[in-house]
């Protein structure tokens, strides 16, 4: 398990429950978005806005966005020229939010958005090309039970969710397709992910990476961010899209 990536997400899962009733109007990718109360976005949009831009959509004619959120990459999908886009998220709240971000830039009738605990809700014969997931990489203890809705957009305990995800996702890859994780090494457990991903029968690849060191001071007063800290007490922390390959 990761000690900084589960101490900095129990710090932002707090302050997002803190939050979860304001809604929100956000920039992003040099469009307006809506973020409905309960749904993970702010100070994290910029990670999202990387992965959305980032992802191979030419040629795609079927996307799945796992873990929706505010549907950034399934709206930027279905602008690039995806005919077909499924968006799915455990979170109601990040449904809805999804399908107003659709309609609110016109693709509205290309998204499909539901609300499924992983591909619970789709037929079991349905493939996608290009299948992608925001995912929940910070590792909780196998115990650990999500308390709400928002606590999946967060943690996912003894990565039995990335298990599931992957396992099932080798199912529904289109001959060709092709499945991004959206990840952070310096949060994440990236042991944990390549065995889990392994067993399914995939790689792992970094697609794309963007990295920055912040001041341990800065993250918060807990100990563990001095522990993680260099020599010039920084943190390094990195956005990275990979891509599961078989």
């Amino acid at each position: 398990m990761n000690e900084l990536g589960l101490t900095m997400g129990q710090e932002a899962y707090a302050h997002a429950v803190a939050d979860q009733d304001q809604q929100r109007e956000f920039t992003l990718l040099d469009r307006e978005w809506t973020q409905l109360g309960g749904v993970l976005g702010g100070e994290y949009n910029y990670a999202t806005g990387l992965f959305a831009s980032s992802l191979p959509y030419e040629g795609v004619s079927h996307l799945l966005e796992m873990g929706c959120g505010c549907g950034v990459a399934s709206v930027m999908g279905a602008l690039a020229g995806v005919p077909r886009v499924t968006a799915l998220d455990i979170n109601p709240a990040a449904v809805r939010t999804t399908e107003l971000n659709a309609s609110r830039h016109g693709v509205g009738d290309r998204v499909t958005a539901l609300t499924s605990d992983l591909f619970a809700a789709v037929p079991p014969d349905e493939t996608y090309d290009l299948v992608f997931w925001n995912s929940p990489f910070i590792e909780a203890p196998p115990e650990q039970q999500h308390e709400s809705a928002l606590a999946y957009h967060f943690f996912d305990p003894g990565y039995g969710m990335h298990r599931r995800f992957l396992g099932e996702a080798a199912k529904r890859l289109a001959p060709g397709g092709r499945l991004f994780l959206g990840f952070s090494y310096a949060m994440g457990s990236a042991e944990r992910l390549k065995e889990v991903a392994a067993e399914a029968g995939f790689g792992v690849r970094v697609h794309v990476q963007e990295a920055f060191t912040v001041p341990a001071t800065e993250l918060g007063t807990d100990p563990v961010y001095a522990a993680h800290a260099d020599a010039e007490q920084q943190v390094r922390i990195d956005f990275t899209l990979l891509e599961l390959t078989r």
